[in-house]
Order: C-alpha cells, then structure tokens, then sequence
C-alpha cells in the first residue's frame, strides 16, 4: 500500500484552486478577446467609406461592436466610432445598449457581436452586403481555433 501525505492546509489548497480557476478565466478571456476582435477587425474593414453602402452619419459602423461575458457580467467590450460620418455617437451608443440587453443570467462565458442600428439587417437582406453575416462566420472559426490554442 502506498500512502501519500500532502503538506499543505486545506486552505492553501483551497487558495492553490482558486489560483488555478482565476488563471484558467484570464486565458478563456484573453483568448476570446482575439477572436472578438479579429471578428470585429474583418468586419469593419468591409465598412470603409468605399464598402457598398452609404452610412452618411456613421451610425451604422459606429453601432458594430461586440461583448464578453462570464456569469452574466461583462468582462470587455470593443465599440469605436466610425472614422467619419455626420452623427455617429447615436449608433454606437445603440450599438453597446443593444448588446447589453442581450445579457442575461447564465454561467459561462459569451460573446455577443451586434450592429445596433435597427435598418442593418435591411442593408445587409436587401443589397446584399455585409454587416455582420462574415464578423459571425469568422467568430465560429476563431472559437474552434482559440479553444484548441489555450490549455483549458
């Protein structure tokens, strides 16, 4: 029979753990960040100025932003005004209200990805262009990529 003793008191065992889980969620938090904002940057590049459709204010690109959450609490966010446009702090106002609303009591991490302007799935049904349909494909593709990239 072997016999292992531990020299340690519960409680740093307990305080080991916690290190341990803490660590664990600034990877998960980190890695999510990359893959929200590699998302946002493909996004956003396809909304320059010369990107198909006119958003003369700005509040369109302006209300393009994403969260993430764990438990229910935001963790970080990514919302920019539009390098141009008439009246762009409106949208990206909606845009972070609209993504907030989202929320709601879980455990677990999320993302959530919005383009808070309420005519964005007309622009993008109608004309065909891009809005968020690319941002979502590629949040998919980074989400596999990143959880087989961090050690959790």
């Amino acid at each position: 029979m072997i016999r292992l003793e531990l020299d340690m008191t519960p409680q740093e065992i307990d305080s080991l753990l916690k290190e341990q889980y803490d660590e664990m969620g600034r990877q998960t938090l980190e890695a999510f960040k990359q893959v929200l904002q590699r998302a946002l940057e493909i996004q956003r590049a396809k909304m320059r100025a010369d990107g198909g459709y006119n958003d003369d204010t700005g509040q369109l690109r302006s209300s393009t932003g994403g969260i993430i959450y764990r438990d229910g609490k935001v963790m970080f966010e990514d919302f920019e005004l539009a390098p141009y446009g008439t009246d762009k702090t409106p949208g990206l106002k909606e845009g972070r209200e609209l993504a907030l609303a989202q929320l709601r009591e879980s455990s677990g991490w999320g993302i959530t990805l919005v383009a808070g302007k309420e005519y964005a799935s007309w622009v993008q049904s109608n004309h065909g262009l891009s809005v968020l349909v690319d941002a979502g494909k590629e949040i998919e593709k980074s989400l596999d990529q990143a959880f087989n990239e961090v050690s959790v």
